[in-house]
């Protein structure tokens, strides 16, 4: 950097350099045409002057005398000419080049050194002719004449001295070459001729420093005007700058630098500035957006393509949205929308823009040569019906996002009031997850699972109960997946395989059934030392591998994790720990995918044995064809009645739980070895 501004100092010093050579060049020849006037009225007035002195003369002709002062008069005129001529130029072309003024400069010397010359012949005349009256008035008008042009010939430094070397050096050669030779006068004539070209050369070099002074000082005024003119400009539009920097800052805080609409702050800001119209006349809603599955296009093709699909997002967000309202970027693939709406059914008029929007977004999106298709789940809030402010709104609608999510995405819900009751209890019930198992708040339940046909006791599923002092019995389905969200199923999960196994070893009957089936998630399976916790705590508790029976749900079929999940799952089997898959049929795996894993058995979620009289029947049916060909075996659960007993046993189930055959009971059930249909 450094460098590069010196290379651009030393490029400024040598174009003043060559600028100043220009105008130097110039002013020098303007000057010298200007005293060129000087010049010529002086030689032609020492002209008729010496003419009159030695008119008449017996040794100098009148005719020779009348012919030199006529061609120094014509010589005179036309040097005057040529110098009004060049002068006028001058004015007229400020900007006349070094080459063009060359031609004028030659002539200007051919006239100089014409009249010399003619000023030559008529000294060596006088002086050879002997005329004592003329060589007196020679010697004296010559030297005169010289020594005016150490001034007046300043400018000039080479014509000026070849000027003052040939008016003086031709007396001097006349006065050495006269019938009666003067050579003292003649030395001295040469010595005067040296002084001379001194004083001219010191002339020129006092000219030449003061032209060099006026034009640096011209060039100071010059910037210095400059500078005055640029700030007095600066200062006249100052104001207006601010005025526009300003506003090219606040839409910049205001704005999302990645896809250009506006950012949360930019979009409160909007609120804020609409929140009179707002509250006067209840005309908008919030929508609220939130991209599905959009960390599997980053986790999958990287976060530049994530980037590109957000772009794309939000333009199709904005264009559909068009003047309705603002759009904004939340944060990461969250968006919120601000719509004025009608007065009257503003939640109906909301989803049909949201529908709309969704269509757009829908559309595949060409990237990184991919065809992706981004699908969103969205929430509304209307300020009209409860008098919500804007920004109470945006809350609103966040919930009902989430609701919207939480029903299997890709769908419109709008803003219920027990909503925020419920995210009111689940942040409750999260902070309280967190010292259940501290405060003694958890603890377990056993649920016989018999064998069909003579319903004797095979095994437990373990069931965990929660009794929160200020909340009292929370149900499973609503506190599991909060664990789940929080990661606190992780450590609870291990709360329930220590609580089950040490409860067995303690009340469990030496010669009864011991084998407990422990519901496991998705999380703790694929949570780091997950198998070293289950062979600790059997271990601990004296228990064998072939006591545990681990429930997983089909989530274990994701592909993403497929690599752990069968690792975790292979170990545990080798190990003696049986694998059964729960609520089987109402994920997204198939029956052929079932070799995949070392699963041991399946079991049929009550909702189909609810079912048994209509669809439930086929879709168990073909479950338990397909298991009993992979060597899989049946459980169905929520058996509640005899004829589902019935039923299932004639479609060949193996293990049957429900109330049918039991409550889940803090104490191990013993029911009758058999029990009629």
């Amino acid at each position: 950097m450094s460098i590069l501004f010196a290379k651009n100092q030393l490029l400024d010093k040598a174009e003043d350099a060559r600028s100043f050579k220009r105008w130097l060049y110039v002013s020098l020849v303007r000057l010298a045409f200007r005293n060129n006037f000087a010049n010529i009225t002086v030689n032609l007035a020492a002209g008729f002057g010496f003419v009159l002195i030695i008119w008449p003369s017996e040794e100098m002709s009148e005719s020779f005398l009348a012919q030199w002062l006529v061609a120094l008069s014509v010589l005179s005129l036309a040097r005057l000419t040529h110098s009004f001529f060049v002068i006028k130029r001058l004015r007229d072309e400020p900007d006349i080049t070094q080459a063009q003024l060359r031609p004028h400069l030659f002539l200007y010397a051919a006239g100089l050194l014409t009249a010399a010359g003619l000023w030559g012949i008529i000294t060596a005349s006088t002086v050879l002719a002997g005329h004592e009256e003329s060589r007196h008035a020679a010697l004296v008008i010559i030297p005169a004449l010289a020594a005016g042009a150490t001034g007046i010939l300043a400018s000039q430094r080479v014509i000026g001295r070849i000027y003052i070397s040939v008016m003086l050096l031709q007396g001097s050669l006349a006065l050495a070459l006269a019938r009666e030779p003067e050579h003292l006068m003649a030395v001295l004539g040469v010595i005067f001729t040296i002084v001379m070209l001194i004083a001219h050369r010191n002339n020129h070099q006092v000219l030449r420093q003061s032209f060099e002074l006026q034009f640096r000082n011209n060039d100071l005024v010059e910037k210095l005007e400059a500078e005055r003119s640029l700030l007095e400009n600066l200062n006249a539009t100052l104001e207006a700058r601010v005025r526009q920097r300003t506003a090219e800052l606040k839409e910049l805080a205001a704005q999302d630098p990645l896809t250009r609409v506006l950012n949360r702050s930019g979009l409160m800001q909007w609120c804020a500035e609409q929140e009179e119209s707002v509250s006067a006349s209840a005309g908008f809603a919030a929508i609220f957006i939130d991209l599905d599955r959009f960390k599997q296009i980053n986790d999958g093709l990287g976060h530049t393509v994530g980037d590109i699909v957000l772009v794309e997002v939000a333009r199709r967000l904005d264009r559909a949205l068009g003047a309705h309202g603002a759009l904004g970027r939340w944060g990461g693939d969250e968006f919120v929308a601000i719509v004025r709406t009608p007065q009257e059914r503003p939640e109906d008029w909301s989803c049909t823009l949201v529908d709309r929007m969704r269509a757009a977004v829908e559309e595949p999106i060409a990237v990184a040569g991919r065809q992706l298709q981004v699908g969103f789940s969205a929430g509304v809030a209307a300020t009209g019906s409860d008098r919500l402010r804007v920004t109470d709104a945006i809350h609103c609608a966040d919930l009902a996002a989430g609701d919207a999510k939480r029903k299997g995405r890709g769908v419109t819900q709008i803003y219920r009031k027990t909503l925020l009751a419920e995210q009111e209890r689940n942040l409750a019930l999260v902070q309280a997850l967190k010292q259940a198992i501290a405060n003694r708040e958890f603890s377990v339940v056993f649920q016989p699972v018999v064998q069909a046909g003579s319903h004797a006791v095979h095994s437990h599923e373990v069931l965990l109960r929660w009794n929160n002092p200020d909340y009292g019995l929370v149900s499973p389905d609503e506190f599991i997946p909060i664990a789940e969200d929080t990661g606190e199923i992780v450590t609870i999960g291990a709360f329930v395989l220590d609580t089950a196994l040490r409860e067995i070893a303690r009340t469990a009957d030496p010669d009864g059934p011991r084998r407990l089936a422990v519901n496991v998630s998705l999380r703790q399976l694929i949570a780091p030392g997950f198998f070293e916790v289950v062979r600790s705590t059997l271990e601990r508790h004296q228990a064998r591998p072939e006591d545990l029976v681990l429930e997983v749900t089909e989530s274990i079929f994701d592909t993403r994790r497929q690599s752990i999940i069968k690792a975790v799952l292979l170990e545990l089997h080798l190990y003696g720990v049986e694998i059964h898959i729960d609520d089987f049929g109402t994920g997204y795996s198939s029956l052929s995918r079932l070799h995949e894993m070392p699963v041991q058995a399946l079991k049929i979620d009550r909702s189909f044995v609810q079912a048994l009289d209509s669809h439930g029947h086929a879709i168990i049916e073909g479950t338990a064809l397909i298991a009993r060909k992979l060597g899989i075996a049946i459980v169905a659960e929520g058996v509640e009645t005899a004829q589902q007993v019935a039923e299932l046993e004639a479609l060949g189930i193996d293990y049957l739980q429900g109330y049918f055959f039991g409550r889940p009971s803090p104490a191990l059930a013993r029911p009758p070895q058999s029990k009629s249909a």
